[in-house]
């Protein structure tokens, strides 16, 4: 249903809205909604989802040749200010803001937002005998374990290695990431078991999947440029595996912890204004609020 709601689809539904005056904040997904809704004031602005970033930008430029003024966006940075990137403005002038770094999972992250999440869901003894026994901070251990995955992510997107890390479907299986990282230590158990695994996921999807050894040297090519991390990172992929330490590293018998999806609408909850107005994503909308004399967004 949502890949076949096209931009224009989008634009039109704006356009016909004669009886709202205010402005149309677009986001990606409909996670989004539930993360920026609370911080645009109400009757002020309207969420309208676009199902991803490509739609986004379309129906944006659709509603800017129509005459309709009243639109901005907030998106997922993806590998945007990854080294190397071409198509990265800095001079961008139109009115879609990037996420701080690779998405908003990320940059909920760099606002202190694990620690209130670990308050929800587990005890400050379990969390530091943790740390202790693998001797590294929880937020720097999720990241480590994850960074080769983001790696392979971008050497996918890069040279078109035919791999896919998300379920053809909403509801379908997700991409394992307990077959490459071990729940007994915690450790990365290396890029061929990680290889192997996405690639045994990708198949079948009308894609020609490369040979893992072209794979493998991809991925290594990435990894040594060492982009940073909260660049290169995707919070699914952050988010499965908290969950996973969330249930076997700390024990925690929240119920509230279902899956991945729950730990991401924990991370959410735990989002407040203040953390928000920690972010350069806040300030740039802030900069563009004042600037416009616009009515959009909470401040306090």
């Amino acid at each position: 249903m949502e890949e076949n709601i096209t931009p224009s689809r989008i634009a039109n539904a704006i356009l016909q809205d004669k009886d709202f005056s205010g402005f149309y904040l677009l986001v990606e997904g409909k996670k989004d909604i539930k993360l920026y809704r609370r911080f645009v004031k109400n009757g002020s602005a309207k969420v309208k989802v676009t199902f991803g970033k490509y739609k986004q930008r379309e129906a944006y430029k659709i509603l800017n040749e129509r005459g309709f003024d009243k639109a901005i966006g907030i998106r997922d940075a993806d590998f945007l200010r990854i080294r190397g990137n071409e198509k990265y403005d800095p001079g961008y002038s139109g009115l879609i803001f990037p996420t701080d770094c690779h998405d908003s999972e990320l940059m909920m992250l760099q606002t202190g937002v694990l620690d209130d999440y670990l308050l929800l869901i587990s005890e400050d003894d379990k969390v530091l005998a943790l740390e202790k026994r693998i001797g590294v901070k929880l937020q720097d251990l999720l990241l480590g374990l994850i960074y080769n995955l983001g790696c392979l992510r971008l050497a996918n997107k890069r040279f078109s290695l035919g791999l896919s890390f998300k379920p053809e479907k909403a509801d379908g299986n997700k991409l394992k990431i307990n077959r490459f990282i071990s729940e007994k230590d915690w450790s990365y158990l290396g890029d061929d078991i990680m290889i192997n695994t996405v690639v045994e996921y990708s198949k079948n999807r009308g894609n020609a999947v490369a040979p893992r050894d072209l794979i493998k040297e991809k991925l290594q090519a990435v990894v040594n440029d060492k982009h940073p991390a909260l660049e290169v990172v995707n919070g699914h992929d952050i988010s499965q595996l908290l969950f996973l330490i969330s249930k076997g590293g700390l024990d925690s018998k929240n119920k509230m912890l279902q899956n991945s999806d729950c730990v991401e609408d924990l991370l959410i909850a735990c989002f407040d204004l203040i953390k928000f107005s920690k972010t350069k994503l806040f300030a740039n909308l802030l900069k563009w609020q004042e600037t416009t004399k616009s009515d959009v967004f909470c401040i306090n």
